[in-house]
C-alpha cells in the first residue's frame, strides 16, 4: 500500500489515485480495485471509450441483468459487466486533467499600493 497517493479525481462510486512513489494509478470502483501503470490506464480509457453502448443494449436486451455492457479484462473469462450510467461514471473518473488555471504571480498584478 502506498502511502504518498495523491487523489486525482471522485465520483460518486469510486476513486482514482496516483502513488508518486511506485508510479502506480489506483482506480477503485464499486467493488473492484485496479493499480495500472500511464500507459494501461490510457489504454483502459481508450478501449472504454470505444464501447458500443448501444449494440450491447441492444444485443442483450432480453437478458435478465440490468448491466448489459461487458468490459473484458486481461484473460477471455474475466468479464466486468456494467450499465451505460457506470461507463459514464468511470469515463468521468478517467478523464482527470491538471487544472488549466494559470495563477497569477505578485508581479502580474498592476496595482498601486497607498497607505492611509
Amino acid at each position: 500500500m502506498c502511502h504518498s497517493l495523491n487523489v486525482l479525481n471522485r465520483s460518486k462510486n469510486g476513486v482514482l489515485t496516483f502513488c508518486n512513489h511506485t508510479k502506480l494509478f489506483q482506480l477503485l470502483f464499486n467493488n473492484l480495485c485496479f493499480e495500472l501503470y500511464e500507459w494501461e490506464l490510457d489504454a483502459l480509457k481508450e478501449y472504454i471509450g470505444q464501447l458500443d453502448l448501444n449494440y450491447w443494449e441492444n444485443h442483450l436486451q432480453h437478458w435478465a441483468h440490468q448491466r448489459k455492457i461487458p468490459i473484458s479484462v486481461g484473460k477471455k473469462h474475466f468479464i466486468i459487466l456494467v450499465n451505460r450510467e457506470e461507463i459514464q461514471e468511470l469515463l468521468g473518473l478517467l478523464s482527470f486533467e491538471e487544472s488549466g488555471i494559470a495563477y497569477l504571480n505578485f508581479q502580474d498584478i498592476d496595482y498601486q499600493f497607498i497607505e492611509n
